[in-house]
């Protein structure tokens, strides 16, 4: 019966396991085993009300080890964790794009490092974290090594020069670090509290310091500062988890659960979160019943704690009773609602502004705790987002259902806070807070960036902003779309690919770039774009307007007589046909890639006239770019299909290739007594193409089939298109003819004419296959 239970339990079936199990019980007596297996069953099957007695009664008869607790913390997890935690919504808002802020330890970049996706955190949170999963974009680098990868030159000079009281503080805090590695948890602590004299918005320097009170076991210390963690930064997951260590430590086990959850409804994946909330539910689980159970009863009766009463109500939706309308799995919802809502709609410079105040006010003075003269916890410090759900400060039945009405009217409404609900307080008026566009408009970020990246906006001291420390050191003007290189250096990116066309190394230190050539990763990179448009808008817009006419005017290429277009001088190509280039000369590199950010996509095919490049052809044909492989050295494979047909007018240069103002062509209409005659004709024509090809041995057959393709079917209507039928152009380029003979038939305006040339062409070369 067990294995049956066991395997029902395997298979998610676990209302059959608990069925199972309670029939055993019944037939063979209890046990600590089957009592356990029996919670487990009603925890992952969400029935809280019966796991908890299951789990007492495992309890009394053996020894319960909090190991064996994983399924009720996987159950608990499930049950309370706000979906949005695991929302697009909540992953994007935990993704926002920061100018100087480390997406992993959400502190000032610290040695910043750039990675081929363009974002960056600090090296030693990078070193640390094994993933090689960018933190913001998902993006997974297979090749990732952080040891490889130099600091970012530019970013790091503008923080230590814009925020040198932090910087600072992050050398103070790093020393503490030595300290603590040591075990001297004194020594650290005092060279936190100097670092958060110097930057007393950190919380980084705040956890720090909690780590070494909890390591000395000061608690409330440690309690203190990790209320200021979360109170920082509500979105950073490790902020509630020093929260619960230190309620761990102070013995308050059923906040220190509500801490633990709140830190895995943001991170399911903190380990040693679910170690500790195993141990906290096993400490509440194990106490021992007092002499005179029915006294605690009727005491939890008058007074419960949060926790107890939704064990005792099963984590339902139910309402508790007539005498106390709240929604008690509500409320811990809301808990978790609050918690992923603060960090998703988290302004840090608004934290950071009150807590400075608060700072300033009294350094030593702990941030809304005291503590109780029998040296307990006192009420103040409860956990603020732990609510003690007592009768006397309970919603009459006519306030909840208003509450009720408002939530479902506006989601992000809280209502204000009452004694027994400590949650942060928020204005009625309002769905949601002020983004940081309504808070400082002259900072606020073009559209294009969207609103994430007004995130970490920072005031910065006027004198200490300068164009030059963003200029890009091969155009002498300020950075457009920069990209960082492995070895730290920024460049505007059309800047460095140019660059690379001719070599594979660093412009600046000559380190070699052939990896990072091959990756074809070039991404912007994100803090100092943001940065950019943060800081130097009016500079920032002007730049961008250069670039866009740099474009208008690749764009207009063809448009009429007067613009240019692009001419690749290579070999001939016709309208309709396959032509596969090979690009490996610098100059054709920037063509192609100027044609492609263009969005015009194609250039001019012509053949050269002597030796000299720039005596090409009077004729040609555009190509119109399918697809480009780009090779890990540069080189690049471009797949292209003729398209318009031209005559030069006027021959340029730009950028190193040639460039020609042109006409287009196109053939005549055909009356309808020429185009009886013509069809006739293209006919007889076809099927003397066809004849030729079966002469022609299979391997020959086989190379022009590959390359070019199979011979296109016959057009019923000739006359529609302006370049004629395509079946006659790959005729034209099949044929073993000198390129002057293609030339000049693919400058004919007739399409007649080029049919009776074709004739002439096959009649001879029939002939001479008939003469061998």
């Amino acid at each position: 019966m067990v294995d049956l239970a066991r395997q029902a339990f395997s298979t998610n079936n676990f209302g059959l396991a608990a069925e199972i199990y309670e029939r055993t019980i019944k037939e063979n007596g209890p046990h600590a085993d089957l009592y356990l297996g029996l919670a487990d069953s009603f925890a992952r099957g969400g029935r809280f009300n019966k796991a908890f007695e299951a789990y007492t009664n495992a309890f009394r008869l053996g020894k319960v080890t909090p190991e064996k607790l994983k399924h009720l913390v996987t159950a608990l997890i499930e049950s309370v964790s706000q979906e949005a935690a695991n929302s697009n919504q909540q992953q994007a808002s935990m993704k926002k794009s920061c100018m100087f802020t480390c997406s992993i330890c959400r502190g000032l970049l610290n040695d910043p490092v750039t990675i081929l996706c363009g974002h960056t955190f600090c090296r030693k949170c990078l070193e640390r974290d094994r993933s090689q999963t960018c933190k913001v974009c998902g993006i997974v680098h297979y090749r990732l090594k952080p040891s490889k990868l130099k600091t970012n030159v530019v970013l790091s000079n503008l923080i230590r020069k814009w925020f040198d009281d932090e910087c600072r503080a992050a050398e103070l805090k790093a020393e503490g670090n030595k300290h603590f590695e040591r075990a001297d948890y004194a020594s650290a602590i005092k060279v936190y509290s100097e670092a958060i004299a110097l930057s007393k918005t950190d919380h980084l320097l705040f956890s720090n310091r909690a780590h070494a009170y909890a390591s000395l076991e000061e608690y409330s210390a440690a309690l203190e500062d990790a209320e200021s963690v979360v109170k920082l930064r509500p979105d950073w997951p490790k902020g509630f988890y020093r929260k619960g260590v230190a309620l761990y430590g102070l013995g308050l086990y059923e906040d220190a659960v509500i801490a633990f959850m709140q830190c895995l409804a943001l991170d399911k994946e903190v380990t040693t979160a679910k170690d500790l909330l195993s141990k906290c539910l096993h400490k509440i689980l194990s106490q021992l019943p007092p002499d005179d159970p029915k006294s605690q009863l009727r005491e939890r009766g008058n007074n419960p704690t949060l926790f107890q009463v939704l064990v005792s109500n099963n984590f339902s939706m139910a309402a508790l009773g007539p005498h106390l309308t709240i929604n008690t799995i509500s409320e811990l919802r809301r808990i978790m609602e609050d918690t992923v809502s603060e960090a998703t709609n988290f302004d840090p410079s608004q934290a950071c502004a009150s807590t400075a105040r608060a700072a300033g006010t009294n350094d030593e003075t702990p941030l809304g705790n005291g503590s109780d003269p029998q040296g307990g916890i006192s009420e103040k410090q409860r956990c603020n987002s732990v609510p003690t759900l007592n009768i006397r400060h309970a919603r009459s039945a006519q306030d909840h259902l208003q509450h009720q009405r408002s939530r479902s009217q506006s989601p992000d409404h809280r209502g204000p806070d009452t004694p027994g609900s400590r949650k942060r307080s928020r204005n009625p008026s309002t769905s949601a807070p002020l983004s940081p566009t309504h808070l400082s408009p002259q900072k606020c970020l073009r559209a294009s960036r969207g609103e994430s990246m007004a995130a970490d906006v920072k005031d910065i001291d006027v004198t200490l902003l300068s164009v030059e420390d963003l200029e890009c050191s091969l155009c002498y003007r300020l950075f457009y779309q920069p990209v960082t290189t492995p070895c730290g250096h920024v460049f505007c990116r059309q800047c460095l690919d140019r660059c690379l066309d001719h070599q594979t190394t660093c412009p600046m230190c000559k380190s070699c770039l052939a990896e990072y050539l091959a990756e074809r990763r070039q991404t912007v990179t994100d803090s100092l774009q943001a940065i950019i448009q943060t800081y130097f808008s009016g500079e920032f817009s002007e730049r961008q307007k250069i670039h866009e006419e740099e474009m208008n005017e690749l764009a207009k290429m063809g448009v009429d007589n007067q613009h240019e277009i692009p001419i690749f001088v290579c070999t001939l190509s016709f309208p309709t046909v396959l032509c596969p280039l090979h690009i490996f000369e610098p100059r054709y590199r920037l063509m192609i890639r100027q044609c492609m950010e263009a969005g015009t996509r194609q250039f001019g095919m012509c053949i050269p006239n002597s030796e000299n490049e720039e005596d090409f052809s009077d004729y040609g044909c555009m190509l119109e770019i399918r697809d480009v492989h780009f090779f890990p050295d540069g080189r690049s494979l471009v797949d292209t299909i003729g398209g318009r047909r031209f005559r030069v007018l006027g021959r340029g240069k730009r950028d190193g290739y040639n460039t020609a103002k042109v006409e287009f062509l196109s053939d005549r209409s055909l009356t309808a007594e020429e185009l009886l005659e013509t069809q006739a004709l293209e006919g007889e024509i076809y099927e003397q193409v066809k004849s030729w090809l079966e002469g022609l041995s299979g391997i020959h057959r086989a190379r022009i089939t590959q390359h070019f393709g199979n011979l296109p079917d016959l057009d019923p209507h000739p006359n529609e298109t302006p370049n004629g039928p395509a079946w006659a152009w790959w005729v034209l380029a099949v044929l073993p003819l000198d390129h002057r003979v293609q030339l000049a038939m693919l400058s004919m305006a007739s399409y007649k004419e080029r049919l009776q040339a074709l004739q002439k062409v096959l009649k001879y070369l029939v002939g001479r296959r008939g003469g061998r």
